[in-house]
């Protein structure tokens, strides 16, 4: 389906360059000269869309990879999250199960073990296993526990 959504895509480009094209023309502009430089190949193209700026934090990491192929690549697992199920590529993260007490100290989130504890108690929490932030959990905030958030 994705491939269908990109051939779309593709589709509509072509079309409203045409449309531009045509309009140009119509009120009397001249085509631009043409470049000598050599117009990009396919193989260009699928390289420059794998990339991945790894200085982003993960979680903006997984969400800017759009297809399966750039998420294997990453080392994560292309698989439908939320209640949409819309496909994602959820990433491992490095530090998980580690003892936190804060997000900042985690590549994705520190949460509770359990969603047992109150809000506003003292706790440590571990750093969350994946950036699939789908579900219901406590997050831990410079060592006090917040109220359960539930993402759909």
């Amino acid at each position: 389906m994705k491939q269908a959504s990109s051939r779309a895509q593709k589709r509509f480009r072509i079309w409203l360059i045409a449309g531009v094209c045509a309009a140009l023309s119509a009120c009397g502009a001249q085509p631009p000269e043409p470049i000598d430089e050599p117009i990009a190949s396919v193989e260009d193209v699928e390289r420059l869309e794998q990339v991945v700026d790894t200085s982003l934090p993960l979680v903006q990491q997984a969400y800017s990879i759009e297809s399966e192929k750039v998420c294997d690549k990453h080392g994560g697992n292309w698989k439908k999250v939320g209640r949409q199920q819309a496909h994602a590529c959820v990433l491992p993260a490095n530090d998980a199960g580690n003892v936190c007490n804060d997000s900042s100290e985690c590549e994705v989130a520190c949460v509770t073990g359990n969603n047992q504890v109150e809000a506003g108690q003292k706790a440590s929490g571990v750093c969350l296993e994946t950036t699939d932030l789908f579900g219901c959990r406590a997050y831990v905030s410079k060592g006090v526990v917040e109220h359960t958030l539930c993402v759909d």
